[in-house]
């Protein structure tokens, strides 16, 4: 039957009464949250504080455009599967599937007196470490050897906040007793949507939460090193948080080596020593061209007429020149960014390697028409990471500085950098650095993000 007028009149006063109802909060505490049959279907919200995890297949659809029907039925099958178990092990729930989507909520568990057994944040990182785990030893392992060899990576966001919960969709029996119920429910508020946008943001094998997450956790979760300071960007808006590579479960050791499907994984990985052999390459051949050009303008000072002939040519050529130089620019500031989080990556490289390549993001900086102190800007907390696992605490710490000096969000801070700084008697040239900023900031400053950093100096050189 058509979508009729009697339709359209019941439609239209059904929205009215649900526009114009107030929405009745009601605050709840309980360790899983309400199933879909205990919502009421009016303007009812329940109001509770919880932990959202999302994690998603990356690169899916190529997956799909590559793979027959049959196989990713067999994937996706696998994928839910494996997620909702590592969701319920650790006391949480399954509340969304959207495709290679899924979404977990889980909330503190408390004893009868109120006190807290565990909180949400521990529970949606824990999960997360199964995920990790199960799908680099487990899930990759079958899928490789029993659908055509396929592998998947994932991203997961976590966000701990304020969430409502209620009930959406529409009654069978509103029209005809014979149709089924189509109703679900909805997370509304801040939380869900960031966590949605850390999964985003976080890369295969990532998992991305925000600082209210990080504050939250147990001691036993962030030990040294596991999660780096990060900050993301999406549709212009700046996503401040912490990153973990590869984070599996401590039993992890004994399952043998893992089937990580990573960008180095697949065909269109990046081999960095390889690329950097390119970029040189490349760049003796780009010196040799503007050598050429060099001596050709010179020549054509002294024949006009010819001047006037190729202008047009030369025009191209300068401009291909400079656009293969930002292009051989933004590959090198990528591959810090892709590399500055995996420690026993950094180290197996070596010194050499690294100094060599940030030699050249300066080179290539300076002939795009950066200043050294916006290649740092906006490499900072990649440069900082990277020469701290190298020891070379006076570049790191003068990487700092600028930061502190330029970066309007934040600032990142290394122990082992302020350490060193603190046997230097320089401590004072960041402290400084911060104060300015805090004494004269502008609007878009983080001013709170700058207070935090000066306080966490203050406890690392224990004045």
């Amino acid at each position: 039957m058509p979508f009729t007028m009697d339709d359209f009149k019941r439609l239209d006063s059904r929205l009215n009464t649900i526009t114009s109802q107030k929405v009745e909060e009601f605050e709840i505490s309980l360790d899983t949250p309400p199933t879909l049959e205990e919502l009421p279907d009016s303007n009812k919200a329940y109001s509770l504080y919880a932990s959202i995890l999302f994690i998603d297949i990356r690169k899916s659809t190529q997956l799909v455009e590559e793979s027959q029907a049959r196989s990713m039925v067999k994937v996706y099958r696998a994928f839910m599967r494996m997620a909702v178990s590592c969701v319920r092990s650790n006391g949480g729930v399954t509340r969304q599937f959207l495709g290679d989507r899924i979404m977990g909520v889980f909330l503190d568990s408390k004893d009868d007196n109120g006190n807290l057994i565990e909180s949400s944040t521990d529970k949606a990182v824990r999960s997360a470490q199964a995920m990790q785990t199960s799908i680099d030893f487990a899930l990759n392992k079958h899928l490789k050897n029993n659908v055509g060899g396929k592998t998947i990576s994932c991203g997961i966001g976590i966000d701990y906040g304020k969430v409502l919960l209620t009930k959406v969709g529409m009654y069978g029996v509103e029209k005809d007793d014979s149709k089924e119920n189509e109703t679900d429910c909805v997370w509304v508020g801040n939380c869900t949507n960031r966590a949605s946008k850390y999964s985003d943001l976080a890369d295969g094998g990532e998992i991305f939460i925000s600082e209210n997450v990080y504050n939250k956790l147990s001691p036993d979760l962030k030990p040294e090193n596991i999660w780096i300071p990060a900050a993301k960007h999406k549709a212009n808006v700046l996503f401040n948080g912490y990153i973990s590579q590869n984070n599996y479960l401590e039993f992890s050791n004994e399952l043998g080596q893992p089937i990580v499907s990573t960008p180095g994984n697949n065909e269109d990985s990046f081999n960095i020593a390889v690329a950097v052999q390119q970029i040189t390459e490349a760049w003796e051949s780009i010196s040799q061209k503007e050598g050429q050009l060099k001596a050709l303008e010179a020549k054509l000072h002294e024949q006009a007429e010819q001047n006037r002939r190729m202008e047009s040519g030369i025009r191209i050529d300068k401009n291909e020149l400079s656009s293969r130089q930002e292009s051989f620019y933004a590959l090198l500031h990528s591959k810090l960014q892709q590399s500055y989080i995996n420690s026993d990556y950094i180290c197996s490289m070596g010194y050499d390697f690294w100094m060599n390549l940030i030699d050249e993001l300066y080179a290539f900086g300076k002939i795009i028409g950066k200043s050294p102190d916006e290649v740092t800007a906006q490499n900072d907390c990649y440069l900082i990471v990277i020469y701290e696992h190298l020891k070379v605490y006076d570049k790191a710490y003068e990487a700092m500085v600028t930061m502190a000096k330029i970066n309007r969000h934040w600032i990142l801070i290394r122990r082992n950098t302020i350490l060193w700084a603190k046997e230097q008697c320089l401590v004072w040239k960041l402290r400084s650095a911060i104060e300015a900023r805090l004494k004269d900031y502008s609007k878009d400053c983080n001013r709170e993000n700058f207070s935090k950093a000066l306080d966490e100096i203050r406890g690392i050189v224990g004045y």
